[in-house]
């Protein structure tokens, strides 16, 4: 273990967590936790399951689990792959021995000489380029051997390495000017933003919690970790689990519970290390929940060993992922407080900043960038009506010295611009009348529209000034499906927890509609108009368009791709596909493909069912969902009013949505897909083809009894859910509940297997049509010419998208895009998959994935600058393996480190 790791088990925190139970009670829990895993359940992570029913007394069964890195590798892959599961440790780890299972490695650095490399490199033999080889070539095996980039990567980690430059006598002689000699002096480079993602923040306790529900149970003391702590997960899987779920639980409205004397106060942990590890430290840690330790942790000593980053460049954004965006800031300042920080760090080192964001953490950041444009309008406003109201009192004194009634009644409209009469007038009468944080609620039009104006610039040069590139790893683009299973039905958080018990917890997080699905159908202009949510899509030929006002549709530029050169009195169109090598882009913007084109993202089937009738009965009937009944809160009342639970817990999702994102500062958060932010160098990667589940069925059966009365029904019961696999391929499985809800999850039969719509399956988390929406950032610089009007005559919008890629195993990218997979067929049977990640591939620095990167620029019409937008795709590539996947983040970093010799010249 590092010395790092060992020194921070001496905190007091840590101690105290050591200190939680007796050590006699730690074996206990062992035992019995290891009783559980020996009693076979780990079999359940294999999507056959056939496996369940091994004997729990058979030896070989007990030795093999005891090999296992975590814990958690028993539970089921849908259990692992969501987006509340953090925890992850190497499934190719046999042996506690191996220390990269649990934590970073001692260095992640490795580079070598290659005697005979080609170009090409990569596994397949029969894709390499045999005529282009070189006797010798240093590689380093993540970056490449691109002597420019390894330069600039050397140059910015000694500078950042805290080892004196000696100078030779030469270098003595050479007197540097005062300004030069101070600003060498310290290690400024553009400072790093971490944005984790959601359940990726340490959540800690701030008030006592008695846990009386059994003597072995342990209060919950001020300042012991409860998210994630290794005491509370043995309690739960020996003992209850009650004080735990009581202790994350939300209460009304988002508060920190509805009874004190039950509900705990929990806040997030400080600093780097809070979105570091989870549960830090010590052999339970690894032994138990190995892979919480590396959240982040990877890529902080990635950034440190590769490009010379410490505490000083690298600002960590901790927060309680149970909120909703606006509730953050509400509660604990969150978006304020980042502000802040961001403007410090960049403060500080003299550049603008990297924004680095995981997952939820991306629509986090989209978030905060809305709520920095409405605030800097509500400053703009504030600050006109201070001088409004200064200048007014002014007048007035001077006019009462004189005794000239012309003056006070002149007021403040005599020093503002003629179109703006009446504002002292206005301020008069709203002065004694009803306020809200000390402003009027009435507005001056006039007033708030120059506010507007001035406040919507304020906010592209605080972009410009602070965020120099933002990062998006595994970004959910339009949302994911999985968390609407979590407040549904539940979804166990990677924990030994009944869906049921999860769904207690989960259903009271505001955070879950961070995530909604959004529909593709709100970025084109001809069929959405979200100024109301409860609207109907709008005729074709409407000109009401949602989209940036400032962006040509993406409608004109399906048409422009399809029938450019007609437009242009060409006659004729070119031979070939112009979408040939940009599939992502196909289905998006020639299909428009969304979360429902193919099946419903959530259906629910009804049963009405006679007296003795068995099941399927005669009567049915099955009522689908889309994004767009997610978005209107539709479907929540509508599960609601079917399933009629006790407490009508779903009605809580719904007041959520309507106070957080209708009724919230920020508008149409949910309603709109998310544009291009306006900064300078955006980069955006992910995984693909790792198995992920993009639909849920429902079922609730209704027996009348002989007087025709309806029976009442416990929580929705999944009965069914799509899974894409690669290469878009679809699999249906059905879940049995004969037995209801287990401890490990629902056995699940595969009943058929088909051929989907889009060209991958996702990163095992998030779907890839939310992905791949990135691929619309591409087409950015292209809308924005054509709105312009000085598009024409240009050629296809996809011609100014560069492919290049990079083969499986190889260190060099290709210009140009990969050589075509042939797609297995589908009755193929399915390769053995690892339980955490849905695919038979190793992790970290082991895996060398097939990358393809798309690229392309574009310059301001206002300002003149260059912009580019980067997406690069991973070919099964798990979604939390994005942020410690070494061949990825050199990547996104090479571009990054290009981007910092051209534009700062570092």
């Amino acid at each position: 273990m590092p010395l790092s790791l060992r020194c921070f088990n001496r905190r007091r925190r840590l101690g105290r967590v050591a200190n939680f139970i007796p050590y006699s009670l730690v074996i206990f829990h062992l035992y019995a936790l290891l009783s559980f895993h020996g009693a076979g359940v780990d079999v359940m992570a294999d999507n056959n399951v056939d496996a369940a029913s091994k004997d729990a007394s058979d030896p070989s069964n007990l030795e093999k689990d005891s090999k296992a890195s975590s814990a958690f590798t028993i539970l089921t892959d849908d259990q692992q792959d969501s987006l509340y599961d953090p925890v992850q440790a190497d499934p190719d780890c046999t042996t506690s021995e191996d220390a990269t299972c649990y934590e970073p490695p001692i260095s992640t650095l490795d580079a070598a000489t290659i005697d005979a490399t080609c170009s090409y490199g990569g596994n397949d033999p029969d894709n390499r380029n045999k005529g282009q080889c070189s006797s010798s070539l240093f590689v380093d095996k993540h970056w490449g051997s691109d002597s420019s980039i390894l330069h600039m990567r050397e140059t910015l980690r000694r500078s950042g390495s805290g080892v004196s430059q000696k100078p030779n006598g030469e270098e003595k002689q050479q007197q540097q000017p005062p300004h030069e000699q101070q600003s060498s002096k310290r290690n400024k480079r553009p400072p790093i933003f971490l944005l984790p993602g959601l359940a990726s923040t340490r959540l800690v306790a701030w008030r006592f919690k008695a846990c009386p529900q059994h003597p072995l149970l342990s209060d919950i003391k001020v300042q012991d970790y409860v998210w994630l702590n290794i005491n509370l997960v043995l309690q739960m899987s020996s003992i209850s689990i009650d004080c735990f779920r009581e202790c994350l639980r939300l209460g009304w409205n988002q508060s920190d519970t509805d009874d004190v004397t039950t509900g705990c106060k929990l806040r997030p942990d400080e600093g780097l290390d809070a979105i570091s590890s989870l549960s830090p430290g010590g052999i339970g840690s690894n032994m138990l929940i190995g892979g919480t330790n590396t959240v982040y942790a990877w890529l902080i000593q990635w950034l440190a060993d590769n490009l010379g980053y410490d505490v000083t460049n690298i600002v960590g954004l901790p927060y309680d992922w149970r909120l909703s965006p606006d509730k953050l800031e509400e509660r604990d300042g969150f978006l304020t407080l980042t502000r802040r920080r961001i403007e410090a760090a960049v403060e500080s080192n003299g550049k603008p900043g990297i924004m680095v964001a995981h997952s939820m953490g991306n629509l986090v950041f989209r978030y905060f960038l809305e709520w920095m444009r409405e605030q800097l309008k509500e400053e703009a406003y504030a600050r006109y009506i201070r001088q409004a109201k200064r200048r007014a009192k002014a007048r007035r004194k001077a006019a009462e010295a004189t005794s000239s009634p012309s003056s006070t009644l002149e007021g403040i409209t005599s020093i503002l611009p003629n179109w703006m009469d009446g504002v002292d007038q206005w301020w008069s009468s709203v002065a004694n009348s009803e306020m809200k944080d000390g402003k009027p609620i009435q507005r001056h039009e006039k007033l708030w529209e120059l506010a507007q104006l001035e406040g919507t610039d304020m906010f592209f040069e605080w972009v410009e000034k602070h965020i120099w590139s933002y990062v998006g790893l595994a970004a959910p683009m339009l949302g994911a499906v999985n968390p609407l299973r979590a407040v549904i039905s539940g979804e166990s958080m990677g924990l030994p927890l009944t869906d049921e018990d999860a769904r207690g917890m989960e259903i009271t997080f505001g955070s879950t509609h961070t995530v909604n699905p959004v529909s593709t159908k709100a970025a084109f202009c001809d069929s959405w108009d979200t100024e109301r949510w409860d609207e109907e899509p709008t005729d074709e030929n409407s000109s009401e368009k949602q989209s940036d006002a400032k962006l040509a549709c993406l409608d004109d530029i399906f048409t422009e791709v399809e029938f450019g050169p007609l437009l242009d009195d060409n006659q004729t169109l070119p031979d070939g596909d112009p979408w040939e090598h940009y599939p992502a882009l196909r289905v998006l913007l020639k299909e428009r493909r969304d979360w429902d084109s193919d099946f419903p993202m959530v259906s629910v089937t009804r049963e009405y069912c006679k007296e003795k009738e068995k099941a399927p009965c005669a009567v049915n009937e099955t009522i689908p969902f889309g994004a767009k009944d997610v978005q209107t809160g539709n479907i929540f009342t509508s599960l609601n009013n079917i399933f009629k639970e006790k407490d009508e817990p779903l009605k809580i999702k719904q007041e959520q949505l309507k106070e957080s994102f209708w009724d919230g500062k920020v508008k149409h958060f949910l309603n709109r897909t998310w544009e291009r932010p306006i900064i300078k160098h955006v980069i955006l990667a992910y995984g693909v083809d790792v198995s992920t589940e993009v639909a849920y069925e429902y079922k609730k059966s209704e027996n009348l009894d002989r007087n025709g009365e309806k029976e009442e029904h416990s929580i929705p019961r999944l009965t069914g859910i799509t899974t894409e696999l690669a290469a878009g391929q679809l699999e249906d499985e059905r879940m049995d509940t004969a037995k209801g809800f287990d401890l490990f999850g629902k056995k699940r039969k595969r009943t058929n297997r088909r051929q989907g719509s889009l060209p991958h399956s996702g990163d095992g988390s998030v779907p890839y049509l939310s992905l791949a929406w990135a691929h619309t950032w591409l087409l950015h610089a292209s809308r924005a010419l054509r709105y312009s009007h000085s598009g024409e005559g240009l050629s296809s919008p996809l011609d100014d998208i560069k492919i290049s890629h990079r083969p499986q195993g190889a260190v060099e990218w290709l210009q140009g895009p990969p050589p075509k997979r042939e797609v297995a067929p589908l009755k193929e049977k399915k390769i053995e998959e690892s339980s955490d990640t849905g695919t038979s591939h190793p992790h970290g620095t082991m895996y060398k994935p097939e990358m393809i990167r798309y690229h392309n620029t574009g310059t301001s019409r206002t300002t003149g600058i260059e912009y580019t937008t980067t997406v690069i795709e991973a070919i099964q590539v798990e979604h939390k393996e994005t942020t410690r996947n070494y061949d990825i983040l050199a990547a996104v970093f090479t571009d990054i480190l290009e981007f910092m010799h051209q534009d700062m010249e570092l």
